[in-house]
């Protein structure tokens, strides 16, 4: 028995979770045996849909000031390499835990809880994702947190695809220089609420908008039924991103924080887009995945 993955199945979908990051690395519509997620193939992208905690983004110099102490961290922290735990298992749930130790203390000085939690809805094609956090700190805990799935494209042409973001106009987009947000933006018009892709859109790295007023978004593939929506009422930003010059696959990334602004120093507590825990408390975010093909 592998007891490295674990799959659960609502007779449509068939999603399997690596213990590794709690990593979802596979979405299977079972009456086509279309696979939604991309396949972590390391020459492009070796990940399927990591998970970002406690940072989203990277920080500046990959180091983060803590109550006067100095810690190093690498981009969207440390969940995403940890083995977790699987702590419950049903015929549509899996929920798995990581747990602060020695080597996350090293980057984070806080005692936590992180759980993760799949698990199918009552309707046919829809996955929940649910992250909660516990701060077992005697002290208050920053942190952020964010999704990062990649989804397989069926035909290798980002030319054929658009992201309809439904209600907006247009779209803010915060530009970033080396990973880190350089206080620029762009504005990015749309047509009929949609944002038809390129190659050439990811040139300048992911798409950022913070503080989104919209709450819904989908990729769409304009010449078949092909279809992922999300939707990240709990989350207050988003990324869409693909590595530059790829054609197989998207990111729709909803977040809770993002990057630090080129030459940030301070303080974590000032680092923009940073969530606070009080001590004993626990946060829970949910979105939401429909998948059609």
């Amino acid at each position: 028995m592998d007891n490295s993955v674990f799959g659960i199945s609502n007779g449509i979908l068939k999603i399997k979770v690596n213990k590794k990051g709690a990593e979802l690395a596979s979405v299977l519509q079972l009456n086509n045996q279309y696979e939604f997620m991309w396949n972590a193939n390391p020459t492009v992208w070796n990940r399927h849909a990591p998970v970002l905690f406690p940072i989203v983004g990277k920080l500046n110099n990959n180091k983060v000031l803590i109550n006067n102490c100095l810690y190093e961290m690498g981009q969207h922290g440390f969940a995403r390499d940890f083995d977790f735990e699987l702590v419950k298992k049903t015929e549509t749930e899996v929920q798995f835990l990581l747990k602060s130790n020695e080597q996350t203390l090293v980057k984070y000085p806080f005692q936590f809880e992180l759980f993760i939690i799949y698990g199918f809805t009552d309707e046919s094609n829809q996955l929940k994702v649910t992250y909660k956090i516990v701060n077992k700190s005697t002290s208050e805990m920053h942190f952020s947190i964010g999704a990062h799935p990649g989804f397989m494209l069926p035909v290798a042409n980002l030319n054929e695809y658009e992201i309809d973001f439904f209600e907006a106009n247009s779209i803010e987009r915060h530009l970033l220089a080396d990973g880190l947000f350089n206080n620029e933006t762009e504005t990015l018009l749309l047509t009929n609420n949609k944002l038809n892709l390129s190659e050439e859109v990811f040139d300048k790295d992911a798409i950022v908008i913070k503080n989104c007023t919209f709450k819904t978004i989908s990729l769409n593939h304009k010449n078949s039924n092909f279809k992922v929506s999300c939707s990240f009422n709990d989350f207050t930003d988003l990324g869409i991103w693909s590595k530059k010059g790829n054609h197989n696959f998207v990111c729709l990334e909803p977040w809770l924080g993002y990057a630090d602004e080129v030459g940030f120093e301070g303080d974590i507590a000032d680092k923009k887009g940073i969530a606070l825990l009080p001590e004993g408390d626990t946060f829970e975010a949910s979105y939401y995945l429909n998948f059609t093909s």
